[in-house]
């Protein structure tokens, strides 16, 4: 016959060990943390005449390097501060200003993404925070941009239009142009051409990829029978500030054959 204590040692060797301390209990199964998206790229805050512009790429990928495949669009908020006072020690926006939804689909991260913001004044700064945002809710990384609203230097005159078979050639006066410049207190770097159908808006990107100091343009990515309207924007340089004019007073161009072609 075994002894009362031999007795107990049996019993607890034929306890299941999930009862033992609970090392064996599940909890309720929780889901897998989403990966989050990485910040914009190529995040830009430029002045075109009286008006701010934000200019981002959305972000190609997820915080831990995963594809991202599921970007909802942005959130963009934005305060404003006193430049004299800086902006390394103002707040961080919190009011929502704009949400942007993605232009075409989820997995297409080409877009390049333009907010015009023409609720400024002069002498006041300016700073916005640019967030993305996932269909299931979730937001990734911030990007912060900041510069205060100068005054615009003088827009140029029209150019001078000349329409040719697959081009249209374009003169101004240069000199003029960085003289007015100049009695604004800034440093002329060149001009800024715009383009658009005749007829229809202007897109916030230039022609030229840097600022034109000549005083002649040939475009050749143009369509025969269309016409085009183009204006000058003055490019000035205010310490380490850079800003453009508004747009000066467009000029309309119609390339054509030559008759009897």
């Amino acid at each position: 016959m075994l002894k009362p204590t031999r007795l107990l040692l049996v019993a607890l060797l034929a306890l299941p060990l999930t009862g033992l301390g609970g090392c064996g209990k599940r909890g309720p199964l929780k889901p897998l943390r989403q990966p989050l998206p990485q910040a914009v790229g190529q995040a830009a805050l430029s002045q075109k005449g009286d008006a701010l512009l934000l200019g981002w790429d959305a972000p190609r990928a997820n915080q831990d390097g995963s594809s991202l495949s599921d970007l909802k669009g942005f959130a963009v908020y934005k305060i404003d501060y006193e430049p004299a006072k800086g902006c390394p020690e103002c707040r961080i926006p919190q009011q929502l200003w704009r949400q942007v939804d993605l232009a075409g689909p989820a997995d297409d991260q080409s877009q390049r993404y333009y907010l015009w913001d023409n609720a400024v004044d002069e002498d006041s700064g300016y700073r916005y925070r640019i967030v993305p945002l996932t269909r299931a809710g979730g937001t990734g990384a911030e990007t912060l941009l900041h510069r205060p609203l100068l005054p615009a230097p003088p827009a140029p005159p029209a150019p001078a239009a000349r329409a040719l078979a697959h081009q249209v050639e374009l003169r101004w006066s240069a000199a003029e142009v960085q003289d007015a410049a100049r009695q604004s207190g800034g440093s002329w770097l060149g001009v800024n051409l715009y383009r658009c159908d005749a007829g229809a808006y202007y897109g916030p990107r230039p022609l030229n990829s840097s600022p034109i100091t000549a005083d002649l343009y040939r475009d050749s990515r143009v369509q025969n029978g269309q016409c085009y309207q183009y204006a000058l924007r003055s490019v000035v340089q205010y310490g380490e500030q850079i800003v453009e004019s508004r747009l000066g007073t467009a000029t309309e161009a119609c390339p054509q054959l030559p008759q009897g072609l």
